[in-house]
């Protein structure tokens, strides 16, 4: 994007990582200007959505991730983005399946990389951020749970309400987009509600087949969600919070945004806001959004960069 600026920053290579699943990663760091040797600087770690994503969250010719590591640390703020463990490690992952959960899928790797740039003499351990992004964003109340040391929450895209409830409303709005509904896709539909229905009960235990079960997830992670409640968790923190959302987002919708204010409404560190242009990628698009935006190569607006640096550093 042109508001990076490759001469105001470095990216080095990391390997980190739970010893057996270490994954790539690389920390954007911005250059010191002269008489700054000693200079430290705040860092975002950034925390993906949903599926195997890269360290750049690649969709497409989309890479938002990319576009945000590039962005802060332009502008002063050095980012720590890594490759999901679901991407570098696939087949380790297909055979621990029956026991996946969001610890091993998300959570410990964010606290990894928190210890590590805590160590790092280039960040100032007061001042390290975690930013999630859909589900990563659905995941932040449970990060603050941990006992690592953060300085402030971005949520951008986050979702509040369950999992299952989020898919059901994402497929519905797929299939009406041609304005009607097929035989096949009411079908597709049907037994989704069957799956989610099966989920939400009382029956649900780590035997039942992924097949049975929504996007072929498989039951130890859905069990491992039950209960969960953001809200319950963030509603009495007083950590800093920038809840960020796009309001042609199909995926997560106004309803999670809304969703957040409340939950965060005793919190007077806590701040908000929604782009009337952006959907779930925080990328602006024309007309009813659709899945075939993500192929049109786009980037992050210069506005939202500036936003979250506005956050961090006043």
């Amino acid at each position: 994007p042109a508001y990076a600026d490759v001469n105001k920053f470095i990216e080095t290579k990391y390997k980190f990582g739970k010893k057996g699943w270490e994954l790539d990663a690389i920390l954007t760091l911005p250059k010191k200007k002269k008489g700054e040797e000693f200079k430290n600087f705040p860092v975002v770690i950034l925390v993906h959505g949903s599926g195997p994503n890269d360290m750049d969250e690649t969709i497409g010719p989309n890479k938002p991730f990319k576009d945000l590591a590039c962005g802060l640390a332009s502008k002063g703020i050095a980012v720590f983005r890594f490759n999901k463990r679901t991407q570098q490690h696939p087949e380790k992952i297909l055979n621990l399946l029956q026991d996946f959960t969001i610890w091993e899928e998300t959570i410990e790797d964010v606290i990894l990389a928190i210890e590590k740039l805590s160590n790092n003499p280039d960040i100032d351990p007061q001042q390290i951020y975690v930013l999630g992004h859909s589900l990563g964003g659905y995941l932040i109340p449970k990060i603050s749970q941990t006992e690592k040391y953060v300085g402030g929450f971005v949520i951008m895209a986050g979702f509040v309400r369950p999992l299952e409830e989020l898919i059901w409303e994402q497929f519905n709005y797929l299939f009406s987009l041609d304005d009607q509904i097929s035989e096949e896709e009411k079908n597709k539909l049907d037994s989704l509600k069957q799956q989610i229905e099966l989920v939400k009960s009382q029956n649900l235990t780590k035997e039942i087949p992924a097949n049975k079960l929504p996007l072929g997830v498989p039951a130890s992670y859905w069990l491992d969600l039950k209960g969960y409640n953001p809200l319950e968790i963030i509603k009495t923190t007083k950590t800093k919070f920038l809840v960020l959302q796009g309001e042609k987002d199909y995926q997560v919708s106004m309803k999670d945004f809304e969703l957040w204010k409340y939950g965060l409404k005793d919190n007077s560190l806590a701040k908000f806001k929604s782009y009337s242009s952006l959907n779930h990628l925080f990328m602006e698009s024309e007309g009813k959004s659709s899945p075939a935006e993500y192929l049109k190569a786009n980037h992050i607006p210069e506005y939202v960069i500036d936003d979250i640096v506005e956050f961090i550093l006043k």
